[in-house]
């Protein structure tokens, strides 16, 4: 089945669209209705919404928000909470990297509204940010290849070229993803971590971190995730002032970080951990590089030790950092990967973080 993006001509921000014909998943056919929903611990928030054809292609917009407790409570009406609707980049847009995506925020009223071609994903950060109801992932690929959710900080988010994505529109993982016989649905946004900040709530705990999405795309039954964090995590323990106060918010972040593996491990799908850079490097805001160094190869440590535990669940590791440690800009006689801050990638780390991720997509069967 041909990628996403099958038609030129922009879309402004109010015809965003929702799916592009021939999307593969269970969405329903133009003019029809359609539900959705994503679950947390303890709730569940669901999407009505219709699809009609347009000059885009299918699009779709929200009809009804409604949210219940789990187990067993009834459906109640939420359509006066404040939501945040997202949609993919057009490629133009990727001109700018920190744009991961399209948003509108507010309550029925104001996103209801807004139809968005569906070959542009889009989804529903629920008010209480524990979930992401999407109304069309994996939109690409053939219609009976595997699904693989991939999740990422900025590096993976970098892993995008207003060219390329002509072709597929969330960039070199999709084409690859597709190549192997694989759809894709990638989450790169720069910032997130895999704990949220202590005392974040709602869509401001959402924006920063990945769990949402996790949850969100549960609900349409990949094959596996491909998961690629830790830098973000790494940077703010290593932004606090003594070393008292950085072992704190190592041994916080860790006590969250197996809370949520706790929760990949019992759903029971295949999880591959792609570990972030953590040799020495030049975080935003933090004076001496062997705090980020610390803080990050604590993290990867923990994630190798999480996915080496036990042969029988899904959680699996592809070591980037290992891979990369001797590719830095103070590496010598090697090829460097990175750019000046040793973090990001520059061209050729790019491609190798694409294989890895790949490659680690490939290890859920």
């Amino acid at each position: 089945m041909p990628s996403r993006l099958r038609r030129s001509g922009a879309i402004g921000a109010t015809m965003a669209a929702f799916a592009a014909g021939g999307m593969v998943n269970a969405a329903p056919a133009a003019a029809d209705a359609g539900t959705q929903t994503c679950q947390a611990p303890g709730v569940a928030w669901r999407v009505d919404y219709t699809v009609n054809d347009s000059a885009y292609g299918p699009v779709a917009h929200a009809t009804g928000l409604q949210r219940r407790t789990l187990p067993g409570g009834p459906w109640t009406d939420a359509s006066a909470q404040t939501w945040q609707l997202r949609w993919d980049n057009l490629p133009s847009q990727w001109n700018n990297p920190w744009a991961a995506f399209q948003q509108q925020q507010g309550d029925l009223a104001a996103i209801g509204g807004t139809p968005v071609a569906t070959y542009l994903s889009p989804r529903f950060v629920a008010p209480d940010g524990a979930c992401t109801v999407y109304l069309a992932p994996f939109a690409n690929g053939g219609a009976g290849d595997p699904k693989i959710a991939v999740l990422g900080n900025s590096l993976t988010q970098s892993l995008n070229d207003p060219a390329y994505n002509q072709q597929h529109l969330q960039g070199y993982v999709q084409g690859n993803l597709n190549t192997a016989g694989l759809r894709a649905e990638v989450e790169g946004h720069g910032g997130r971590r895999w704990v949220a900040a202590p005392g974040t709530t709602g869509l401001d705990k959402a924006n920063g971190h990945l769990l949402d999405e996790y949850r969100g795309l549960l609900q349409h039954d990949p094959q596996g995730y491909v998961i690629e964090l830790g830098a973000n995590d790494a940077g703010w323990i290593a932004l606090a002032g003594t070393a008292t106060d950085r072992q704190a918010r190592l041994d916080s972040t860790i006590a969250g970080l197996r809370t949520i593996l706790d929760e990949l491990r019992a759903d029971g799908k295949c999880a591959v951990f792609v570990t972030g850079p953590d040799n020495l490097a030049d975080y935003p805001g933090v004076a001496d590089p062997w705090h980020y160094a610390w803080a990050a190869q604590s993290i990867n440590q923990e994630l190798r030790s999480q996915a080496g535990a036990s042969a029988t669940d899904g959680l699996k590791l592809r070591d980037f950092a290992q891979l990369s440690v001797n590719h830095h800009t103070y590496s010598e006689g090697q090829d460097v990967w990175f750019e000046s801050d040793d973090i990001h990638l520059n061209g050729t780390g790019k491609l190798v973080l694409t294989s890895e991720i790949t490659q680690a997509a490939t290890q859920c069967p």
